[in-house]
This record gives C-alpha cells, structure tokens and sequence, in this order.
C-alpha cells in the first residue's frame, strides 16, 4: 500500500461507521409500527435489501451493518425516496453505481415514475456515489447538496472517497466515478417538486460541516443524514457535540412524526431524543470535568457511570473514551 492510500486511510476511514438496526417506524396512524429487514420474498440474494413503507409517499432501504467491504460491495446506508406528482425524489442512493444500480431496481418495484429529484445529505461518499448511476438512468433528474458539500468536491473529496471505496472493497466498487450535486441548498431554502416541498435544514456544523436534513412536511417526515444514528455510537471526528446537538435540538422543534436516520431503522421522536441524550451526557461530562480541573482522560470514568444505558450500543466501547477527549476540547475552546 502506498503512502497516498495510508494516508488517505488514516484521515478519512475514521468517519466510517458500524451502525445498528433498531426503533420502529410510524406509518398511517399514531402508532409506531416496527419497521422489519427485508425478507427473502422480497429482495433478490444478489441484493437482500428492498424498500419498506414507513410513511405516505415514502418508502427507506434499510441498509446493512458493517463497513464497505467486498461482501456488501460497499452498501451501508438508507436511500429514500418520495413520490411526488412530477416523479420521485431520491434521499442518498448510494454508495458505488453498482449499488445505485440494484436500489433503481427496487425502486421500480415500488414506482415505475422517473426519478427526476435527488438530495444529498453529506459530503460521506457511502450516501450519494450512487448518484452516477441515477444520473445515467435520468440524465435530466436535478441533485442538490449543501453549498459545502459542493466545495469539498471541487477540492478533491470525492475522488477521496472513490479511492477509498474501491480499496475497502477490493474492486467491487470499481467504475464509480464522482457525480456531486449540481444544484446547491442551504438553511431553509424549500424545494418543490410537483404537489410536494422539501425544506432544507442547515444549522452550521452537526455530524459534518456539510449536513442538511429534508423536511417533508406534506407526509410528516424528516430525513436527518448521519446527524441521528439509530442504536450505534459513531465518530465524531468531522463534527461537533455542541454543532450535532443543536441541530437534532431544531430539527426536533418541527414535530415531524417520521424521522429517518443514515444508518439504523427509521423512527419516531423518541429515537432521536435518545441519540441526543447520548451526545448531552458525553458534553456535560465534559463539563463536569473541566470544572473540577481534571484532564480530558478523566472524562470517560464520568461518562462510564452516566451513560450506562448505551453500553450495549454498537461502538459503545471503542468511542467512549474519543468522544469524551473530543468533547473535553469543545468545553475547553469554549472558555477561552
């Protein structure tokens, strides 16, 4: 392996995660009903993963657990899509084309419409390098990222995450090239396709600089990228405690009934309330231990006693002691 790609290795495969299934999904009515992984009637054994209802108009595959590998091809995450008067809307398709390929396949089991709209939720490559292959299939279907998204791949981000991709999966992902957003969003700009508008939420830096989450209000959904993660502990590295919790803090005021996280079953509020608290205890901690004049060590025999709840959380034990170092810096920065 040459020094580009151990480099490459170390600065950008930290902020791919191991995510969890878990929560339930509202659909028609008030009560959350449990969204279940695709069975075997209804995903092929190529790709074992189909589209499940979760509320009007909207349908989430539920991705696999596990980092891209050549098993997975490089699939980790939870494309969404809409239906709209003019067509469908497409939420993160994807990894590679290859993956984009298989989730077109199974959107047409569900809609024989064209894709004519695609939102990307981030700059992480595993949610929307599959735009290539929704492009290819609709060459006129419009792709809107944040402002920042944009930048980062003019600056060579996304020929980051191809490298990355393809070297993860050994191949299996080869052929993808980098198809970025060719339309720019930021905070509150609303998008209309058709009968149905998308509101754009941006609050400054969150799980990434780069985040927006899609509010339906039409069907009561929001679609919140890797702001929320369902039962996983995640990485903080390219984000903030204090940037993710005031964007789930805004995005909660919306009352929205649906919520679909990047990676985990979609759900109601209370899973994403229970993310938050996670992310609070971690910054309080913090806080706590800085006022006490303890080093930022010290902080995960705090977080130890107050976040017992999450300790069965995939990733619990790896990010406890990285997220309380990276939380102590933030309540540090913020006194001086």
């Amino acid at each position: 392996m040459n020094q580009q790609i151990k480099t490459l290795f170390k600065s950008v495969t930290v902020i791919f995660l191991l995510f969890s299934l878990a929560a339930c999904s509202p659909t028609g009515d008030d009560t959350p009903n449990v969204v279940a992984p695709p069975t075997a009637s209804t995903a092929t054994s190529d790709f074992p993963y189909a589209f499940d209802k979760v509320a009007t108009n909207t349908w989430v595959m539920h991705g696999p657990i596990g980092l891209p590998s050549p098993k997975n091809k490089g699939f980790m995450n939870n494309p969404g899509i809409v239906k709209t008067s003019a067509g469908l809307v497409v939420i993160d398709p994807g990894s590679t084309v290859h993956v984009g390929n298989n989730v077109l396949a199974e959107i047409k089991k569900v809609s024989q419409l064209p894709v004519v709209t695609v939102f990307n939720t981030h700059i992480h490559g595993d949610h929307w390098l599959a735009n290539q292959a929704i492009k290819q299939a609709y060459p006129e279907a419009k792709i809107y990222g944040h402002t920042e998204m944009l930048a980062e791949i003019e600056n060579g981000e996304g020929e980051n995450w191809v490298t990355l991709m393809e070297t993860m999966t050994e191949g299996a992902s080869k052929g993808t090239i980098v198809v970025g957003p060719d339309n720019a969003v930021n905070n509150n700009n609303v998008i209309k396709v058709g009968d149905t508008q998308f509101k754009i939420h941006h609050t400054g830096t969150a799980h990434t600089k780069t985040d927006i989450m899609i509010e339906v209000a039409e069907n009561s959904v929001v679609f919140l990228g890797d702001n929320v993660l369902a039962l996983r502990i995640g990485r903080m590295v390219d984000g903030t405690f204090q940037g993710n919790i005031s964007a789930i803090k805004t995005i909660l005021e919306s009352n929205t009934k649906t919520y679909v996280p990047g990676h985990g079953l979609t759900g109601g509020p209370a899973m994403v309330e229970n993310y938050l608290n996670y992310l609070t205890l971690i910054y309080e901690a913090a806080q706590q231990a800085f006022e006490d004049d303890l080093d930022s060590s010290d902080v995960i025999s705090i977080t130890k006693q107050t976040t017992t709840a999450y300790k069965d959380w995939s990733g619990y034990a790896d990010e406890l002691g990285p997220h309380g170092a990276q939380a102590y810096s933030e309540v540090e920065a913020a006194e001086f």
